[in-house]
């Protein structure tokens, strides 16, 4: 398949040029506070966290109307009840309609840093001190980031990350305790998980030649084991399919539900070695230049707004978020063409239609487009080409 019509990797690939650049970045990183825990994904570390909080069956759960399922999924697993909340123009949380609901059952608000931008917390963590209401700090888009003068990842009684976002690995997730709350102990992964993990991380960087010199080696490897094993060749690992074609659920379609086994399974030692030795400071500034380059291309053009209109100093985005007028049938086209975009469109049952609330539109018009550092300048031109096509017009 010529590069111009090859898929455009949705998530951070592993390579040499990952290796390169200063250890620590400016901007705060949620992997160097204390209290730190590490787990298998994003939707494990909620799950964790309302299980150190203490929630049960009936207990309610907030959480904001604008969301993957995989951020509900862990309530439900527990038996609470999710309480959707509307959210304004920026993505928070509208504290004048929670203060007219009943919640009398609440233990915990769920609120998120959105595609890697941090929000405002001081009036919400405020508002949750003085009810006796728990706050889960979402920081799943945003590893990295200052909220006001402390990092993100500080103002939660938990907050909880996805390591898949910002790093080359095929599972990660983690928490960050802040409070008297104790995370469960987790089993730690046998050998067979480490060597599968490792072996992962290596394929998907070789399928995407970033590992000049070993590339052929690995891939030829790779296939003469799975013919070993009877196992199709055309067939790809299921954390290369993950990585290469995003980890969110919403976008994947299929199981939105918790598997409460692996959440208590704890991280593979690879994906632990490159969450705590990757090079960090070209994490941040790759996104950072993506997101630039982006906000250029599409800011004043008919049929899109870009949501965000100016990047903050202290952040590294996670993607990029657009909001289009008439998305459909673009999106589409986007995905057949192995474009690096998404969507929150699948909502989770019973989410309702609220005065004011921006976030039920946002699951429909908001596409959220990849700018990840291992993307190529080339990759994201080819990419923005076809937004403009589909989409614009001055």
């Amino acid at each position: 398949m010529p590069a111009q019509h090859e898929p455009i990797p949705r998530l951070p690939v592993f390579g040499w040029q990952a290796l390169r650049g200063p250890a620590q970045a400016e901007v705060p990183c949620m992997l160097s506070l204390p209290g730190l825990h590490y787990s298998t994904s994003g939707r494990a570390s909620i799950l964790l966290a309302l299980e150190a909080l203490g929630v049960g069956p009936g207990d309610q759960v907030l959480l904001p109307t604008y969301h993957c399922p995989t951020m509900v999924a862990p309530a439900s697993l527990l038996k609470a009840v999710p309480v959707f909340y509307p959210i304004d123009g920026k993505g928070n949380p509208d504290l004048d309609w929670l203060d007219r609901q009943d919640l009398g059952r609440a233990r915990v608000l769920l609120a998120a840093h959105y595609f890697g931008i941090p929000k405002p917390m001081a009036a919400l963590r405020a508002w949750c001190t003085a009810r006796g209401i728990a706050l889960v700090e979402d920081c799943a888009h945003a590893l990295f980031g200052r909220s006001g003068d402390r990092p993100i990842g500080t103002w939660g009684d938990i907050a909880i990350g996805s390591l898949t976002k910002f790093l080359p690995v095929p599972e990660g997730g983690c928490l960050v305790v802040n409070s008297a709350a104790a995370v469960p102990a987790l089993r730690p992964p046998s050998a067979t998980t480490n060597l599968k993990s490792f072996v992962d991380i290596l394929e998907v960087g070789a399928s995407q030649h970033q590992l000049a010199g070993l590339n052929g080696l690995i891939s030829g490897a790779l296939a003469g084991l799975r013919q070993l094993r009877s196992a199709p060749a055309s067939q790809p690992e299921a954390a290369e399919a993950a990585m290469a074609a995003g980890a969110d659920i919403s976008a994947l379609g299929g199981d939105f539900t918790v598997d409460s086994a692996l959440a208590h399974r704890g991280l593979a030692e690879p994906c632990r070695w490159v969450a705590r030795s990757l090079p960090r400071e070209r994490i941040v500034q790759r996104r950072r230049h993506h997101f630039e380059r982006l906000l250029a291309a599409l800011a004043g053009r008919q049929g899109v707004r870009p949501l965000v209109a100016q990047l903050p100093r202290d952040c590294a985005p996670y993607v990029f978020p657009l909001w289009v007028d008439n998305p459909d049938p673009g999106y589409a086209e986007l995905r057949r063409l192995g474009m690096p975009v998404f969507r929150w469109d699948r909502l989770w049952p019973g989410v309702p239609a609220l005065p004011d609330d921006h976030g039920v539109p946002w699951s429909h018009h908001v596409l959220q487009l990849a700018c990840h550092q291992d993307l190529s300048d080339d990759q994201l031109d080819r990419f923005t080409a076809e937004i403009l096509r589909l989409y614009t017009r001055r």
